[in-house]
């Protein structure tokens, strides 16, 4: 049998590679010395100093970046110098126990501007008086026209099936899609059937407008949601009973019966009313505002004081808009010192000469990252000494025990 010789290496100690003197004098420039791991000691007291010290140095970076991303508003005032600027006026507000048939909505300013009756932009949504049933939209004629189209729309279904089949074999071609149509249709067929366009779905706005006192028979209640435009020059606009025109002298006037003023209960729900788009933090001071009347009837109003907001987003983006402080007053129609009052609510604004600008800003880069070293830097410092004290208490516990 042939034995084989296992090849044996033989340890050689070699000594460590001599530096150049370039590279000693680098070393020497370090600031962190390192200690060899046998001379280092481990112990419970900096186990917890060490988790305590990472979680707060993990919440305040936390904190630190929340900081970072959210701007900073500052505000500036300026006088107003723009000119011929229109405001927006955003409301929705609900009357419980006001028909929308006997509501108009007029804006009128100071620079001599009326709107009389205005129904662009705003939705009328009647209600029923527990204010739980929701019994569809009160349309104008144009909102009619542009909802049904081209399709043609019915003028005898509020009638009984006897006069339907009468007015039907007269004027079945006919086609109602306003309530002009509609008179002039049941004007022609007066004589013959006896019609009345006032009781007819599409008219009852402009019957109750003819006739206060069919209000009275309508049991509902409105809300009125949407916006108008106003000049930026002090003015106000109102809800109230009664059709608004124009007198021959220039004045506004709402007609209805005096002596029936104190069946108009102009409670109302402001859910929301603003002035100019939405930007961030603003506080509108009517929203939500409620006003109940348990009997008789008077006047609302609110004294406005509106004034222009300039926002300015981090990003450059830059939106015109206002905001507004209020104070508000209630006259009773009963009252006989305060003399006659027009049942309503009356928002009376005032613009103020004095412009508001609000910038955003977010602190710099190089400030968020002196932030962090200073956190990190600082909780480990901390927790040094605290755990140099607390092993130095340790250990001088332990001697004297011995």
């Amino acid at each position: 049998m042939a034995l084989r010789q296992r090849k044996v290496q033989s340890h050689v100690e070699t000594e460590p590679p001599v530096l150049s003197p370039v590279l000693e004098t680098f070393k020497s420039l370090d600031a962190y010395p390192k200690t060899l791991d046998d001379f280092k000691e481990r112990t419970s007291s900096g186990a917890a100093v060490s988790i305590v010290s990472c979680s707060v140095i993990a919440l305040l970076v936390l904190s630190e970046l929340r900081a970072y991303f959210t701007p900073v508003t500052t505000d500036h005032l300026y006088v107003d110098t723009t000119r011929g600027q229109r405001i927006r006026i955003n409301i929705n507000v609900s009357f419980p126990s006001m028909p929308c048939a006997g509501l108009n909505l007029v804006a009128m300013d100071v620079a001599g501007e009326q709107q009389i009756d205005v129904v662009n932009n705003i939705v009328k949504t009647r209600w029923s008086l527990d204010g739980r049933t929701n019994l569809g939209l009160l349309l104008d004629d144009e909102q009619v026209r542009r909802r049904l189209g081209r399709s043609c729309g019915p003028c005898f279904a509020h009638l009984d099936k006897a006069k339907q089949a009468a007015a039907a074999q007269i004027a079945s071609d006919r086609c109602c899609n306003a309530c002009s149509d509609v008179k002039s249709l049941f004007n022609s067929l007066d004589k013959e059937l006896g019609l009345k366009w006032e009781l007819h779905p599409l008219c009852q706005h402009e019957a109750v407008m003819l006739d206060p006192a069919r209000l009275e028979t309508i049991h509902e209640g409105c809300n009125l949601f949407g916006h108008l435009e106003v000049n930026k020059v002090a003015g106000n606009f109102h809800v109230a009973p009664g059709k608004a025109f124009q007198s021959s002298q220039g004045q506004l006037v709402h007609e209805f019966k005096p002596f029936d003023t104190h069946k108009y209960n102009i409670s109302h729900v402001i859910h929301s009313l603003s002035f100019g788009v939405h930007y961030p933090s603003r506080v509108n001071p009517l929203d939500g505002a409620t006003a109940v009347l348990r009997n008789g009837s008077g006047v609302f109003q609110y004294f406005a004081k509106v004034v222009p907001t300039t926002y300015v987003y981090a990003d450059g983006k830059t939106i015109e808009s206002c905001q507004y402080s209020v104070t508000d007053q209630f006259k009773s129609a009963h009252d006989p010192s305060k003399g006659f009052v027009l049942p309503g609510v009356f928002i009376i604004y005032d613009i103020s000469p004095i412009m508001v600008k609000f910038t955003e800003k977010r602190p710099s880069f190089t400030y968020f990252l002196t932030s962090l070293c200073a956190i990190v830097g600082g909780v480990f410092t901390v927790a040094g000494i605290v755990d140099s004290v607390l092993y130095n208490f340790g250990r001088s516990g332990g001697e004297l025990g011995t």
